[in-house]
C-alpha cells in the first residue's frame, strides 16, 4: 500500500513543489525537484500569461449551471421512474442505462449544430446546454429512491402534498448522501470538461479553465514552473471538494446504489 501510495502521490508532490519553484533549479534538480529556494512569481506569471482568472470564473459559472441543471433533470426523472406507476417505466430506465454507453465523442457533432443552431456558440450557456442531463444521476438518484420506502411517500400524498413537495421535502432528504454524490459527481465533470469547452468557444470569455492552461502549456513551453503553477490552480479546488466531501462519496455508494 506504500508502494502504491507513493506512485499515485508521486506526481502530486512533483507538481505542487515544482509550481514554487524557480525554472532555473527544475533544470537542475532531476525528476524530483528539491528547491532550495522558494517563489511565488509562477502564479503571478500563469495568470497573466493568458486571462486565466476570468476563465477560472467563466469554469465556476459552467459549474454551477451544470450541477443544478443535473441535479434538477435526475432528481425529476428518477422520481418518475420510482414511485408513480405507469406503463413503461422499466423501458424508460432502460432507455437512461443505455445512455450511459454512448461515447459522448459520437455526439459531438449532433450537438455543436444544435448549439449553433440556437446561437449560443461560444458562449457559456452553449458549454452547458448539452449537458444539462446526465444518465448517471439519473441512475444514481433512482436507485437511491428505490431505497426509500413507498409508505413514506404514499403518507406524504394522503397528507396533501403534491409530487414537487413530496421530491424536495421528503424523498431527497431521505437520501442526502446519494443527492450530495450526485453533486459532486456532476462538479467534478463540468470542471474537468475540455473537448466541447474547446470545440464551441472561440475567445477567452466563454473559455473554460482546462481550455486555458492548455493554452498556458502552449504559450510557456519554455517554463515549465509557469505551467505546473497553473496545473496546481486547476487541481486544488477538485482535492478539496473531494477530501471534504469523501464521507459523502463513501456513504452515497454504499447506502443506495448498493440496495
Amino acid at each position: 500500500m506504500l508502494a502504491l501510495a507513493a506512485i499515485v502521490f508521486l506526481p502530486i508532490y512533483v507538481s505542487f513543489v515544482s509550481a514554487f519553484t524557480p525554472n532555473g533549479e527544475i533544470a537542475r534538480s532531476g525528476i524530483v525537484p528539491n528547491p532550495t529556494h522558494v517563489t511565488l512569481g509562477n502564479f503571478r506569471e500563469a495568470t497573466t500569461a493568458i486571462p486565466l482568472l476570468r476563465e477560472y470564473l467563466v469554469s465556476i459559472g459552467v459549474v454551477t449551471l451544470q450541477t443544478l441543471g443535473q441535479l434538477l433533470t435526475g432528481a425529476l426523472a428518477a422520481y418518475a421512474l420510482v414511485f408513480p406507476r405507469w406503463r413503461g417505466r422499466r423501458i424508460a430506465f432502460g432507455l437512461v442505462l443505455v445512455t450511459l454507453a454512448i461515447p459522448g465523442e459520437s455526439i459531438v457533432i449532433p450537438n455543436y449544430e444544435l448549439v449553433s443552431a440556437v446561437g449560443l456558440r461560444n458562449t457559456v450557456l452553449g458549454v452547458v446546454l448539452p449537458y444539462l442531463a446526465a444518465g448517471y444521476p439519473i441512475f444514481l438518484l433512482r436507485q437511491a429512491f428505490a431505497s426509500v420506502p413507498v409508505e413514506t411517500w404514499e403518507a406524504a400524498r394522503l397528507d396533501g402534498a403534491g409530487d414537487i413537495r413530496a421530491l424536495f421535502t421528503i424523498i431527497m432528504p431521505a437520501c442526502r448522501p446519494q443527492v450530495t454524490n450526485a453533486i459532486i459527481w456532476s462538479a467534478l465533470a463540468a470542471w474537468n470538461g475540455f473537448f466541447w469547452p474547446l470545440l464551441i468557444t472561440e475567445t477567452a470569455a466563454a473559455r473554460t479553465i482546462q481550455v486555458g492552461i492548455s493554452q498556458l502549456a502552449a504559450s510557456e513551453a519554455g517554463s515549465p514552473s509557469v505551467i505546473f503553477a497553473g496545473a496546481v490552480l486547476v487541481v486544488v479546488p477538485t482535492m478539496l471538494l473531494v477530501i471534504f466531501a469523501q464521507r459523502f462519496l463513501i456513504n452515497g455508494l454504499t447506502r443506495g446504489v448498493l440496495r
